[in-house]
Order: C-alpha cells, then sequence, then structure tokens
C-alpha cells in the first residue's frame, strides 16, 4: 500500500482500538476470576480483521468466514460482529441458553460462541465504497487443530449452496 493512510481510517482503527480495550478492562473487573482469553497485548487484531474484511468488501466480498482461536475471540464477537454485550456478560456470568432439562451436557461457553451478522465493513475512508458482507464465526471446537478444517468445510459449503456465485472469504 503506498497511499498515506487517511485521518478517517486513523479514527476508525482507535475507535476500534478503544471498543476493544473498554470491553477487556470491563471483563478483567467484573470477572476477574474467570477464563476468557483476553485479547490483552494483541488488541489489533480486531483493526486487522476489520481492515481486511473492509477492503475485500470492496471487491463485491459476499461472505467471511473467520476460524478463531480463544485469544481476543470475545473482543471479536462484540466489537466486529456486534454481538450484544449482554447476551456475553449473561454467559460469562454462568448462565445457559439451552435449558438444562434438554441437556445436561451441552457446552454453552462464552468462548465456543459462534454467530453470523450481516452488516457493512468500512475503513474509514472517505472514499470507502463497501458492501454489506456476512460475517460467520464459527464454533470454536476445544481441540484446535481442527478449527481449521472447520472454516474451510464452512467456506467451502458456502460456494456450494451459493453455487459459486458468490465471494467467499476463510479467514
Amino acid at each position: 500500500m503506498d497511499e498515506p493512510i487517511q485521518d478517517g481510517e486513523k479514527i476508525k482503527a482507535l475507535q476500534l482500538l478503544l471498543r476493544t480495550e473498554a470491553m477487556e478492562h470491563f471483563m478483567q473487573k467484573k470477572f476477574a476470576t474467570h477464563k476468557r482469553y483476553s485479547s490483552e497485548g494483541s488488541e489489533s487484531i480486531t483493526v486487522a480483521i476489520n481492515s481486511l474484511i473492509a477492503e475485500a468488501s470492496k471487491e463485491d466480498l459476499n461472505s467471511v468466514v473467520l476460524g478463531m482461536p480463544h485469544r481476543g475471540r470475545l473482543a471479536t464477537l462484540v466489537v466486529l460482529n456486534d454481538y450484544p454485550f449482554r447476551n456475553l456478560l449473561y454467559k460469562a456470568a454462568g448462565n445457559n441458553d439451552i435449558p438444562h432439562e434438554i441437556n445436561e451436557r451441552a457446552d454453552d461457553m462464552p468462548t465456543h460462541i459462534a454467530v453470523s451478522n450481516s452488516k457493512k465493513f468500512t475503513s474509514g475512508a472517505k472514499d470507502a465504497k463497501t458492501n454489506v458482507t456476512t460475517l460467520t464465526m464459527i464454533h470454536n471446537p476445544s481441540h484446535l487443530e481442527s478449527q481449521n478444517s472447520i472454516s474451510m468445510g464452512k467456506t467451502r459449503a458456502k460456494l456450494d449452496d451459493l453455487n459459486n456465485k458468490s465471494n467467499v472469504l476463510n479467514i
């Protein structure tokens, strides 16, 4: 990239970093003794993923499949994929969306949440023309070595389902 970074892009990056940082600090204070796999030290991952999707969506990208490890996953869910923070707090407090009577062994940990959302990703540049893109974060398996194959399979399924008429990015 030879072009200078525009002021709007800098502001967007700062907003993402501040939202990530604020969420991480709140989670640390509220759930200090819980495993939460913070993105501490790698907050810039939200900016990087947003920039990647924003740039790709300029080229008619329709869908993104994101396979991600535990570290930084909660911030990415809330900040990039607009997962409601109150829902995350509900799950982090030990509550389960699946009634105990249905399945007492159901895994409903906050770090395993999968979510899909359609929105416009923008870099913040004035001339940024982006399309609505669907970001799908796949479930986080306990065995992370299976993460890539699950993400690739989901991407392939989306391509097959859309008869290759759509551009799908796997991250």
